[in-house]
């Protein structure tokens, strides 16, 4: 289909925001990824983690703006916005995580943070964070090859689901105190939401580029 010059300019326009909102998620869950290894100091990183939230919800109501106002120039605006949706939810996701972390290390959360197993879970999100972003970005790059990036997230979402399970049955053998059990258990159900969604948002990242 051929596109004239304002169709061009209405998706790149429409395509930055996007781009923009997905990269905060990156640095969302980034900054998740210091409260749980206890890099520097957890309120002011939460504070951080804050912010990029209400940023990524301000990049969600510009691109909604943006749609309402080009209007017919866009033919995919439910398509777009899922994902703009989808991320801003992702990205609220992170930020009570975080809120649950910084709220219960000092009460014996530290040590069981340490585990291998869910080191290893926090840094698989962190990978499909990135990749869904790489996506994102994809759109504006070579729509017809976003397609070829979903394997790689699939197979890290595999990964997470079978690091949640262990990490769940271990927890579940070590950890003795209830309260601190349901908080980590929440932490670690929360991670492997956090790479549902990631996967979910690849898919319709799949779908966004087919109208372009």
């Amino acid at each position: 289909m051929y596109l004239g010059e304002p169709e061009i300019q209405a998706k790149r326009r429409i395509l930055n925001v996007l781009m923009d909102e997905s990269r905060k998620s990156v640095d969302a869950v980034r900054e998740l990824a210091k409260i749980m290894s206890g890099e520097g100091d957890p309120t002011d990183t939460y504070g951080r983690l804050q912010e990029i939230a209400l940023d990524v919800k301000g990049n969600r109501r510009a691109l909604t703006r943006s749609l309402i106002e080009l209007g017919e120039m866009v033919i995919n605006k439910e398509d777009i916005m899922r994902v703009a949706y989808q991320i801003e939810n992702l990205t609220d996701m992170m930020e009570g995580t975080g809120f649950r972390v910084k709220e219960f290390k000092e009460k014996g959360l530290e040590k069981a943070l340490g585990d291998p197993d869910l080191t290893s879970l926090l840094e698989k999100d962190v990978e499909m964070v990135i990749k869904a972003n790489e996506m994102v970005r994809m759109l504006q790059l070579n729509p017809e090859k976003v397609s070829e990036m979903l394997p790689n997230i699939e197979a890290l979402e595999k990964d997470v689901d079978s690091l949640y399970r262990q990490t769940l049955i271990k927890i579940y053998d070590s950890v003795k105190d209830a309260k601190l059990f349901v908080v980590l258990k929440d932490i670690i159900e929360r991670l492997d939401a956090i790479a549902d969604m990631s996967l979910s948002i690849a898919d319709n990242i799949i779908i966004v580029s087919m109208g372009i």
